[in-house]
C-alpha cells in the first residue's frame, strides 16, 4: 500500500487542479478497475470508436499510466497517435472489466485522507472530508474542471494486459 502514496502524489503533480472526486475516482479505479462487467461487447466497441474519433491524437502523452493495484490506464490520445486498433484495445478492456481482480478500496481511501491532512493533495483537508460524507461508495465522473483541463479520455485494463497493446 506504501506504493499507492507515490501513484497519488503523481497523480498530484501531473494534474494539479484534480478536485477530491477526481482523487476518489483515482482510488476507485486502482481497485476496481473500470468498475462494472462489460455485458455488451458491440457497444462497448461502438463507445470507444466514437470516443476515439472526438480525442486528438498526442504523440507525447504517455501510452500507459500507472494508477496502482493491478491496473493503469490507458490514455486513447497516444494510442491513436500510434494506431492502436480500437478492437484489441477493446478487448483488453473487456478481459480486464470482466477479470474480477480487485484490490482494496477502504486502505486507498485512508492514505489519500493521510495525504490530504498533511497538505499534500491539490485540495483541502475539509473538502476531502465534506466530499466523502456524501460519496456513496460508486464509480464517479471526473470533475468538470478536471475534464475542461485535462481532456481524460482513457480506458482502465489490467497491467499485465497492456504487453497486448504494444
Amino acid at each position: 500500500m506504501e506504493n499507492f502514496e507515490k501513484i497519488l502524489l503523481f497523480h498530484f503533480e501531473k494534474y494539479p487542479l484534480m478536485k477530491p472526486v477526481d482523487a476518489v475516482k483515482l482510488c476507485y479505479q486502482s481497485a476496481f478497475g473500470c468498475g462494472h462487467l462489460v455485458k455488451n461487447e458491440e457497444k462497448a466497441l461502438s463507445m470507444l470508436k466514437t470516443e476515439i474519433v472526438e480525442t486528438e491524437e498526442n504523440h507525447g502523452a504517455q501510452i500507459f499510466e500507472p494508477i496502482g493495484g493491478v491496473y493503469v490506464r490507458i490514455d486513447l490520445h497516444k494510442a491513436k497517435a500510434v494506431k492502436i486498433p480500437e478492437e484489441k484495445i477493446c478487448e483488453v478492456f473487456i478481459k480486464s472489466a470482466n477479470s474480477g481482480e480487485k484490490t482494496e478500496f477502504e486502505p486507498k481511501i485512508e492514505i489519500l485522507k493521510k495525504l490530504s491532512k498533511e497538505g499534500r493533495t491539490p485540495f483541502s483537508e475539509r473538502e476531502l472530508l465534506e466530499y466523502l460524507s456524501g460519496y456513496n461508495g460508486e464509480m464517479v465522473s471526473h470533475s468538470e474542471r478536471y475534464k475542461t483541463e485535462y481532456h481524460p479520455a482513457y480506458r482502465v485494463i489490467l497491467e499485465k494486459l497492456a504487453e497486448e497493446l504494444q
